[in-house]
């Protein structure tokens, strides 16, 4: 049934033909310069899809997101989702020999993706211009919160800034004066993440043909203004032009909310269409209304309290049973914990369970992808920082003995 939900020791499908390790982006290399969400999202993606992804941290601190509470046992959980099957190398690429091996390792690699604020990267003699002189194909991300230009370029900000700043603050919590933050990381994942993995994978295309890579410009704040251009394109009707309100209509209607049922549980309703209205006024026992759906000022407060009253008569599962048989895009509010419960998610196998040798066993919601009816997912552990320093450096050319020098020198 839609909405039930099973034991924690259910979460797992062990259908291991969901979880190949080979996907489409096999022998893809991916050097990931980026700490915190962003990046991470992104090249976990990647590495699910089967790339090669190489996370470049500073010795001896690494990617700060791997300390930052709370912890499993000796890492954070935040860090342990979203770098699953990557490997680590430590690198200072404000020394010499740092920046070298970069290079050397841009020299064998399909995509460099960096999270660092404009300019820094050509401070580091890290440009595009000169990894691009390393390998000409290289596809290189820049994954920034406002861009590579712009009077706000070098600005330092995070999710919820970006949020507020595009206009989407208000249309996220259905107010222009009742504002809050946000519990999801809609900017740093929907204008930054999942922006760069189209930009990448658009710029591989691109690269296979014409033999050169692009450099990719990400800017968290451009991508999440592109999120709102449904509701603001409103304004191109004359009649619309000079408004400016929190964009209630038309995400806010009795038809389109949120109600309590008699058990303090809660159900969506998103009778838009004619017919689901028709099929909700019916099921509710509300038949006056079928032929009044767009209505507003206190009709529409009447017609809200008409819906409210009707949910409270009955507990959740009971109207879920009913609109089972009579759809009226009626679905349960669950939290995140019973979602990943659900028989639904149960069934598409999207939960993983990793084993991680100091951390214990992990679950974490694997890629949303199907290909030919099967997931890839990276289901080795998140890397121990360094984890894979010696094999990489031997991988791009160098000896035993001058990683030893190097990491002597605190270069690794």
């Amino acid at each position: 049934m839609l909405g039930e939900t099973r034991d924690a020791e259910d979460f797992v499908i062990e259908d291991t033909s969901m979880r190949e390790p080979a996907g489409p982006l096999a022998g893809l290399v991916v050097l990931d310069l980026t700490r915190l969400l962003p990046g991470a999202f992104c090249t976990q993606m990647l590495a699910d899809m089967g790339a090669e992804v190489i996370k470049i941290e500073q010795p001896g601190e690494g990617d700060y997101w791997r300390w930052i509470p709370p912890v499993v046992k000796t890492q954070s959980v935040q860090f342990l989702a979203l770098n699953r099957g990557k490997k680590s190398i430590t690198l200072d690429l404000k020394a010499a020999a740092g920046r070298e091996a970069l290079l050397r390792l841009a020299g064998r690699a399909d995509v460099l993706v960096e999270g660092f604020r404009p300019g820094v990267m050509a401070r580091l003699g890290l440009s595009p211009s000169e990894l691009h002189a390393r390998n000409r194909r290289l596809v290189v991300c820049a994954l920034t919160g406002f861009g590579q230009d712009g009077p706000l370029a070098t600005l330092a900000a995070h999710d919820l800034n970006y949020t507020g700043m595009m206009g989407l603050l208000q249309l996220v919590n259905g107010s222009a004066t009742n504002l809050r933050s946000t519990g999801i990381p809609l900017a740093d994942v929907g204008g930054g993440s999942l922006m760069a993995l189209g930009g990448i994978l658009a710029a591989l295309v691109e690269a296979r043909s014409s033999g050169k890579g692009r450099f990719v410009d990400v800017s968290v704040a451009d991508g999440l203004l592109t999120w709102a251009s449904f509701v603001t394109a409103r304004w191109n009707a004359p009649e619309l032009a000079e408004e400016d309100n929190p964009f209630d209509a038309p995400f806010n209607k009795p038809f389109y909310s949120v109600y309590e049922a008699a058990d303090g549980k809660h159900v969506v309703v998103g009778a838009y269409e004619p017919k689901f209205w028709r099929n909700l006024c019916e099921v509710l026992g509300i038949p006056e209304w079928i032929d009044r759906q767009w209505v507003e000022g206190v009709e529409q407060d009447a017609q809200r309290a008409a819906i409210a009253s009707a949910f409270l008569s009955r507990p959740r599962h009971e109207w879920l049973d009913l609109f089972a048989k009579s759809e009226a895009c009626v679905t349960p509010v669950l939290s995140a914990r019973e979602a990943m419960a659900c028989e639904h998610v149960m069934s598409r196998g999207i939960v993983l369970e990793i084993d991680d040798p100091i951390e214990g066993k992990l679950k974490h919601a694997g890629s949303p992808l199907r290909f030919d009816g099967k997931a890839f997912n990276a289901c080795r552990p998140a890397p121990r920082l360094g984890a894979d320093s010696e094999s990489l450096l031997g991988a791009v050319g160098y000896t035993a003995e001058e990683v030893r020098e190097m990491r002597a020198a605190g270069v690794i």
